[in-house]
């Protein structure tokens, strides 16, 4: 009788225990307040911050991807950029149950950094070894400087020595740094060959002096012939109507004006140009636009390069904007006639014919902006363009 007691009471005490664990269970944490800001590749390390809880379990964590950060204890190190999911893991403590709760780190890839005012000097073949001036920069990367063209200069460091005559593309390579990826800007530096000049003369005795620029030798004037090279007269269209209807070769001066004539040159229709009897004085001849892009190339090959060959100052330019005529090319603003027989475009533009038809209708011409801008265009065979002669 004593035993089943004993038992009972036992029997009592499990159902009485167990209904106090069902009426006390372990209670939430409340995890809260566990947020990120976006974070960027090249930053350094940073310390979590334990999300707010009720409870004093000790927190641990843990990222759902290793190749973007890793985590020791609370200080995460970014490896690359991209998203992923930082838990935040808190152990059971005291009445409070372990619990977790995440949040969302997106990490930014390196900013490319603002390269800007590298700029190569133009130099002469003989001249001696230059140092470059960086580019600026908002990255404090290290810059080194390339070659593209080891003929026309080398580079150690930062000096550079000129070897022959062309163009060399310049290139400032700059290393990633912190926040900041590598990037890299370029210039061309433009060598050319001391001046030679000599001179030539048309067929009306008129004199020109002439330079060798890379692998050509250019008039340093434009033509102001009044004669084809066999003697033929060119006829000179001085009213506005008859100008834009002819189709045989003939020239005018400037607003027919004589003196501008002698100083800027004669503008001329493109069928001039391409007359049988030949424009260009004896062992000269109108270049073609291949030619034209020769020289273009020679001296950077971009539109930004026409300063090279553009006369310096505002003698004959309304204004100056920096050209250096480092060619002695020696551009003058010689305007333009249009097809309806009017005056155009002097003291600011230069418009050179090419020997280079583009259509029945059309040629090759370059232009070149009192801003030292060169450009290739097609315009209508009747218009009244200046004319620069190249040696055969």
């Amino acid at each position: 009788m004593k035993r089943r007691s004993y038992l009972l009471v036992f029997f009592l005490l499990i159902i009485f225990t167990g209904c106090q664990k069902e009426n006390n269970p372990m209670q939430s944490p409340e995890l809260s307040d566990f947020s990120l800001n976006i974070v960027r590749v090249g930053e350094p390390s940073f310390t979590l911050t334990n999300p707010k809880s009720k409870s004093t379990g000790a927190f641990s964590f843990k990222t759902s991807d290793t190749s973007l950060i890793t985590i020791q204890a609370n200080l995460v190190t970014i490896k690359k950029s991209g998203t992923c999911i930082i838990t935040a893991i808190q152990q059971a403590a005291e009445s409070f149950r372990k619990d977790s709760i995440t949040a969302t780190l997106v990490i930014a890839p390196r900013l490319v950094p603002l390269l800007t005012d590298f700029v190569v000097p133009e130099k002469k073949l003989n001249d001696p070894p230059f140092i470059l001036t960086p580019p600026k920069s908002n990255s404090n990367g290290e810059i080194i400087f390339k070659s593209d063209n080891a003929a026309v200069a080398t580079i150690i460091g930062n000096l550079v020595t000129i070897k022959g005559s062309g163009k060399a593309i310049i290139t400032a390579y700059q290393a990633q740094s912190g926040i900041y990826g590598a990037h890299s800007i370029s210039a061309n530096l433009v060598v050319t060959e001391a001046v030679v000049a000599e001179t030539l003369a048309d067929v009306d005795g008129n004199i020109y002096k002439t330079v060798k620029i890379g692998s050509q030798t250019w008039m340093m004037e434009n033509l102001r012939t009044t004669h084809y090279r066999d003697g033929t007269i060119i006829q000179n269209v001085t009213g506005s109507s008859n100008w834009g209807t002819q189709t045989i070769g003939a020239y005018c001066n400037y607003n027919n004006s004589l003196e501008l004539g002698k100083t800027y040159g004669f503008l001329y229709n493109w069928y001039a140009i391409n007359s049988d009897r030949k424009l260009a004085p004896q062992g000269w001849h109108i270049p073609t636009s291949a030619e034209w892009t020769i020289l273009y190339n020679y001296i950077g090959g971009d539109r930004y390069s026409g300063g090279k060959i553009q006369e310096s100052g505002t003698r004959h330019w309304v204004s100056d904007t920096g050209a250096s005529n480092i060619t002695k090319f020696t551009g003058l603003p010689g305007g333009k006639r249009n097809g309806d027989g009017t005056y155009d475009s002097i003291f600011y533009d230069a418009n050179w014919w090419t020997a280079t038809a583009n259509s029945t209708g059309t040629a090759w011409n370059y232009n070149l902006y009192v801003k030292g801008y060169l450009e290739i265009a097609e315009s209508p065979k009747n218009l009244g363009y200046s004319v620069r002669c190249i040696k055969d």
